[in-house]
């Protein structure tokens, strides 16, 4: 594991403090799970990207306003619910 000297500035430091503290974590965890969520963030949205470069958008667009227009509102499921419902396709 890397050891990082960082500066910021003091205000920032506090938020974050702050923030690390009202998730009972130590301002380093919530520093390392802050930046790994950003990493994975950009990841995905540049795999997303890859995946859709060659997408009829307009076609896509369709298919997701036939689909959202079919959903119902209600309680989410629960994962035994989503589980069995995966299982089963």
């Amino acid at each position: 594991m890397a050891t990082l000297s960082l500066r910021m500035r003091d205000d920032l430091k506090a938020k974050a403090q702050e923030l690390a503290s009202k998730q009972g974590v130590s301002l380093n965890s919530y520093i390392n799970a802050t930046l790994a969520a950003t990493v994975a963030q950009s990841e995905t949205l540049a795999m997303m990207g890859d995946r859709l470069s060659n997408v009829d958008r307009e076609q896509l667009h369709a298919r997701v306003m036939k689909f959202m227009s079919k959903t119902q509102a209600g309680t989410e499921p629960t994962p035994a619910e989503i589980e069995r419902a995966v299982s089963e396709q």
